[in-house]
């Protein structure tokens, strides 16, 4: 495809803004309503799979479903010359990553993340959880008002012939804890996402410094984080304990959906709440599953997952060379400055990350680009799968979501798949 290209008689391809592993991302014009819109259209290595359309057309109906403020709406799909396409709403205002640099003032920050609670949450109350939140599909309208981007992305790659690849699946630095240990996500992975978010937000950095996957996964299943004001001055101490219970390693103490975070948000930003608001409510610790992960025999357990899943990755980097790396997103080139971001709060001096001692295995890849589309250079961006992109998208979900209740700790000889467990194989090796 081609600009000026008319998709089904409809859409007018106008300006690429990106490509990925899995779609190729254009600004375009609907023909028929003169409104703005953007079209991603599935790579040909995916469309050439029956089952991975079926799988597509299936879930992108379920994401279409969604019908919220704080979430970027699916318009349509259909297929030509024999690739699918979504088209999605065109947000104009970039991602989160673009629009903001360094902390922001704690106002702003709580402000963006419970308008993405509220989009996760309206998911949420449909039976659907996002399982990539991340800065990059948090995308701003030129008002600044936070929309949440490319739902269900590990799902819709979610066979085992998709997720080899290791296109279109989530980022470790946001991951969740059962996630990375192969367990179903639940709508509170998403929030523990959120939280993570947050806390980016707030303090201008990671949440786990570590400089291989490996490490940043064991860390969200064995390292305590630090609250915020460990690294910036004058933190509220209500928004310290809402961070934190947000990062509870089991997924029953945190805030079970996007709403209940959204609502704890807005209490803090009142003052309504103080430290003691969110403290997770004690349970029996013979059905809690965290004392298994965190003892000897658990380490052992998640070290070993942890390292066949960076295997995995491996492999499904030598697997997906003839397709691009999926960078964080591919929105519009504008962006815009929040009056507020422009104050920022003081900061600590930030200790000296640390790297866990029980994972010392590194690799670094580098992809083949996914050859592009006439004309279709990268813009502002690339994908993240078939939902992927700044302007927002569907890819996966669709199915009930889960009880938060966790289940058995993963063998090692039933390694997760890497779309389990939401790590992508273009960050087998972080900043």
């Amino acid at each position: 495809m081609k600009k000026g290209d008319v998709i089904n008689g409809r859409y007018e391809l106008l300006d690429p803004l990106g490509s990925g592993g899995m779609a190729f991302v254009w600004r375009a014009r609907d023909i028929r309503l003169d409104r703005p819109v953007a079209v991603k259209l599935i790579a040909p290595q995916f469309a050439e799979d029956p089952e991975f359309l079926v799988r597509f057309f299936s879930e992108g109906q379920s994401i279409a479903r969604i019908n919220h403020p704080n979430v970027v709406s699916v318009l349509d799909f259909g297929e030509v010359e024999g690739r699918p396409f979504l088209v999605i709403e065109y947000v104009s205002g970039g991602s989160l990553t673009e629009a903001f640099e360094g902390p922001l003032v704690p106002e702003r920050a709580l402000e963006l993340v419970a308008e993405a609670a509220r989009g996760a949450g309206a998911a949420h109350a449909l039976g659907i959880v996002h399982r990539d939140i991340k800065p990059p599909n948090i995308l701003m309208t030129e008002r600044g008002q936070a929309k949440l981007a490319d739902f269900g992305i590990a799902s819709i790659a979610g066979g085992e012939k998709f997720t080899a690849t290791g296109a279109a699946i989530g980022s470790p630095h946001y991951v969740s804890p059962e996630q990375v240990s192969g367990r179903q996500p639940v709508p509170a992975s998403d929030v523990y996402s959120l939280g993570v978010v947050l806390y980016e937000l707030v303090t201008g950095q990671k949440l786990f410094e570590h400089t291989n996957v490996t490490a940043i996964a064991i860390a969200h299943i064995e390292e305590e984080p630090e609250p915020p004001s460990a690294s910036v001055e004058d933190v509220n101490p209500a928004l310290d304990a809402l961070v934190l219970r947000c990062l509870e390693k089991d997924p029953a103490d945190r805030f079970q959906d996007g709403n209940e975070l959204a609502d704890a948000i807005d209490s803090v930003m009142s003052g309504d709440a103080d430290h003691t608001t969110f403290m997770p409510m004690l349970h029996d610790d013979e059905d809690d599953e965290l004392d298994h992960l965190r003892s000897p025999t658990g380490r052992r357990v998640l070290l070993g997952s942890a390292l066949a899943l960076l295997l995995a990755i491996v492999i499904g980097v030598t697997l997906v060379a003839a397709s691009g790396s999926p960078d964080e997103s591919a929105e519009a080139d504008s962006s815009i400055e929040s009056p507020a971001a422009s104050r920022k709060p003081n900061r600590k001096p930030s200790p000296s990350p640390t790297t866990s001692t029980a994972a010392t295995t590194t690799t670094s890849a580098t992809p083949s680009p996914v050859p592009e589309e006439d004309g279709a250079e990268a813009g502002s961006g690339s994908t993240d799968g078939g939902g992927g992109g700044g302007t927002g998208g569907a890819g996966g979900g669709g199915q009930p979501a889960p009880s938060a209740a966790p289940s058995a700790a993963p063998s090692v000889a039933a390694s997760p798949s890497p779309a389990e467990s939401g790590l992508t194989e273009a960050e087998t090796s972080t900043e």
